[in-house]
């Protein structure tokens, strides 16, 4: 990936970051390092210079000469001449590198480090808090990220098949509790089987979602404990590579055994939404147009978004968002204005969420294409199990 790929136009001022790679997308995307610990990016128009530690040099280095159109220059502190305590300090690392190269003024991420920026400017250098994103060219995907991503999304699909089984496999006991062999069917158990199964795909999902009834009316409820019949049970799991760090997002909700015909009328209006939303996904759509075709696809079928004792029920969150080095990453589909484009990944995952009823969400992971959207992986669609 060129610079030119990474910024897609001309910067109105270098970039710095100061940041791991481990926790900044933008910083993983736009140097192609990856690190645990906290290192110095700066890019201009015309290279980019990442300072590590003599620790990871080597690495670097590596990286340096594998991907050339990258103009990548690797630093140390040696190299830019600082001894003693100001060798491990990251804001001398950065003062040092943007007094060699003759910079004056800098546009940093909304986190960065304020300590930093305090002492960049305290040298006289100007440091200014980018308002739009600092790589924007993040949200349309290569042919490689949708690979990645497609790796990932994979490694879902087979941890959803494994929970699945899992489920499907269990006993119905006394009062509708699950059970597997002589003991209860939990979340956890179930979670275990999510865990298990990414890890043999070299992929991590640390919180997977596995929510059994009134826990699935809470979107983001990790939930825990028994499992029962006819209950919905939400399986979301957004597991992250280990070699890339390309993340996937899938969602299913089954019942275990039958479920009541007010549950499969719910379930039915969420697939409805979501067979709307995707047929409102090609390049050019509005975003907030494919989020409102799946809001009026549940409206339709008499689901109203309000509120209940002061909590929001019905379809209470975007249809979707995109996926890459971030979990959640633009664009959004939802009420942000914005339009899709060729190479975009996003979600598109409509729910129901009711206090006495439960959750039901459906969640694909999709690549918008020149003929619309195409599936990354598929997984599929079941509800009673």
């Amino acid at each position: 990936m060129t610079i030119e790929g990474i910024m897609r136009g001309k910067l109105t001022a270098p970039v710095l970051i100061v940041d791991s790679p481990e926790n900044c997308a933008d910083l993983r995307h736009a140097s192609g390092f990856w690190a645990p610990d906290p290192l110095v990016f700066l890019m201009t128009n015309t290279a980019a210079y990442l300072i590590v530690s003599p620790l990871e040099q080597g690495r670097a280095q590596q990286l340096a000469k594998r991907e050339p159109r990258r103009c990548l220059k690797i630093v140390t502190p040696d190299g830019l001449g600082l001894t003693g305590p100001r060798r491990r300090l990251l804001g001398e690392w950065a003062v040092a590198l943007l007094r060699r190269e003759g910079i004056r003024r800098v546009q940093v991420p909304s986190t960065f480090p304020l300590a930093t920026a305090r002492r960049i400017e305290a040298c006289g250098i100007a440091v200014a808090v980018a308002q739009k994103a600092l790589f924007p060219g993040r949200e349309v995907k290569t042919a490689g990220e949708t690979k990645n991503i497609t790796e990932s999304q994979r490694a879902a699909v087979a941890a959803m098949r494994a929970a699945i089984r899992r489920i499907r496999g269990a006993a119905i006991g006394p009062g509708g509790a699950l059970r597997a062999g002589r003991r209860h069917l939990c979340a956890e158990d179930v979670k275990q089987e999510i865990h298990a199964t990414l890890l043999k795909q070299g992929a991590l999902c640390r919180d997977v979602i596995v929510a059994c009834g009134a826990q699935a009316a809470d979107p983001h409820e990790r939930g825990h404990g028994l499992l029962r019949a006819g209950a919905t049970i939400v399986i979301d799991i957004f597991p992250q590579h280990m070699a890339h760090g390309y993340w996937g997002d899938l969602t299913r909700t089954v019942v275990r055994g039958r479920a009541t015909n007010e549950l499969k009328r719910m379930y039915a209006a969420v697939k409805a939404s979501q067979a709307a939303a995707l047929g409102a996904i090609r390049p050019g759509a509005s975003c907030p147009k494919v989020h409102d075709a799946a809001a009026a696809a549940l409206a339709q079928r008499g689901y109203a978004t309000k509120d209940v004792d002061g909590r929001p029920e019905g379809f209470i969150h975007s249809t979707g968002h995109g996926v890459g080095l971030e979990i959640h990453e633009a664009p959004s589909l939802g009420r942000t204005p914005g339009r899709l484009r060729c190479g975009n990944v996003v979600t598109v995952e409509p729910g129901l969420y009711y206090g006495k009823l439960g959750g039901i969400r459906i969640e694909d992971t999709v690549l918008v294409s020149r003929g619309g959207w195409e599936y990354l992986a598929r997984c599929p669609h079941v509800f009673e199990v």
